[in-house]
Order: structure tokens, then sequence, then C-alpha cells
């Protein structure tokens, strides 16, 4: 999709704790139809397509959430046109978060203001694409106070899985969340949700985390109709 040019080199992580002086609210416009051309997942900026991990987990994690977001009443929004107000340029701008949830249903003219959570699955081929997806799109994100921003490492081979942040609402900036014992970490954007980062030796292509909604498992539907199938044909044969 059309993405945002960068005109100065990416900044690293602020240290300062305080505040962030506070952006323009980017006002809710109809998106027009031109903000939907282009591949989706594609990063016309640095000429990028999605990889087979990157895709595997949008369309894996991305259904799963999906299911929570009809469960908790949330409106989803991956990979279209959200309005975020750029202070270096003074406009707001269409961006496009990879995943986000929010309550409000007009999603044809949404702003970041809006968004409830935003997930971005890191792109690590390229170190400039890496540091939009994590450090440009944190700012971005925190700018507009978005309350959690989850960063998701879908390579196999990555020994990072998921970063965490919570919006900090003293400072306007995000804390990172430490992996709990457990390894849940739990939503306070989304009561009730959880992502379980599975241990390394279960990962596997486009797959880290297991979902939890409400305290049950929230199960893909195509395995969960082959579990089922092959239960009644073993209960079947045994009879």
């Amino acid at each position: 999709m059309v993405s945002l040019v960068l005109e100065a080199p990416v900044r690293p992580a602020r240290t300062d704790p305080r505040r962030v002086a506070p952006v323009h609210h980017p006002i809710p416009l109809p998106h027009p139809p031109e903000s939907m051309i282009g591949t989706p997942y594609y990063d016309d900026e640095f000429e990028m397509a999605q990889s087979i991990a990157h895709m595997q987990t949008i369309y894996s994690l991305g259904s799963l959430l999906n299911r929570v977001a009809k469960a908790a009443d949330l409106r989803v929004v991956s990979d279209n046109p959200v309005w975020y107000w750029l202070p270096e340029q003074g406009m707001q701008r269409a961006l496009y978060p990879d995943y986000a949830l929010t309550a409000n249903p007009r999603v044809d003219r949404l702003t970041a203001d809006e968004l409830a959570l935003a997930l971005e699955v890191v792109s690590t081929t390229r170190f400039e694409k890496e540091a939009k997806d994590t450090v440009l799109m944190r700012e971005r994100n925190a700018a507009h106070g978005v309350r959690e921003f989850v960063l998701i490492y879908p390579e196999p081979d990555d020994p990072r899985s998921v970063v965490w942040h919570g919006y900090d609402e003293r400072t306007g900036q995000y804390q990172v969340v430490p992996l709990p014992a457990d390894r849940r970490y739990r939503s306070a954007a989304v009561p009730g949700l959880e992502l379980e980062v599975l241990p390394p030796e279960e990962w596997t292509p486009g797959c880290k985390v297991r979902v939890w909604f409400r305290g049950q498992e929230v199960r893909d539907g195509e395995a969960e109709a082959r579990r089922r199938e092959a239960a009644e044909l073993q209960a079947e044969r045994e009879r």
C-alpha cells in the first residue's frame, strides 16, 4: 500500500521522561478510493513485499484476533488507511498499520486517536524497514495515545517473538511490558485478550503465539474442524 516517505533518518527511542508535546488531532475525513490502491502489505517506499513468515503471521494471528474482535464488539483494520497527524509535515496522512482494533464502526474515516491496539509484524530483512516498523510506528502511535502497541517478529530463526508496549499517560510514551512468568501478555485495551508466547522449540513459520480470550484459547477454525473430523473418524472406527 501507499506508505509514509521518510524525509529524515529514524530517530532513536526517547529517553527523556518528560511528556511528549501533544500532536494535532487528525480530522476523520472519508478515505478516498485511491487510498486503497496497491498490493496488500507491500511497502512502496522500500519496494518490499512481505516475507512468507510475515504473510503466515498476518493470516493465522489475524484470523484469531478477528474472532476476538467480533466477540468484543470491535472493528478490525489490517493494512487499511488510518489518519495520523505528521508534525514534521504539518499535515495528516493515511498510514497503514498491519493490524489494529477500534471501537469506532466508521473505519472508512478512522483516525489513530480512535485505535485501541495497534500491531506490526516486523520485517527484518532491511534495517531501514525494521526501524520504520518498530521505532517510527511506535512514536506515531504513542503521539496519538494508542493504548497498546505490539510488535511480532515472525521469522522462526529470529530469537525475538513479541514486544508489548503499554501507553503511559503521565509521560505520553510507551513502556515495554516484561514477559510475564506464565508467558502471557494481558491486554488492558481489550479486556480478556491474552497473547501467550510459545516456547522457542514450538515456533513454526508464522506462529510464535497462542491467543486467549476470556480464559478460553482461541483456535483456528479450519484446524479445529480437522481435529473434530479426526476425532469422529476415530470414534467411528472404535465402534
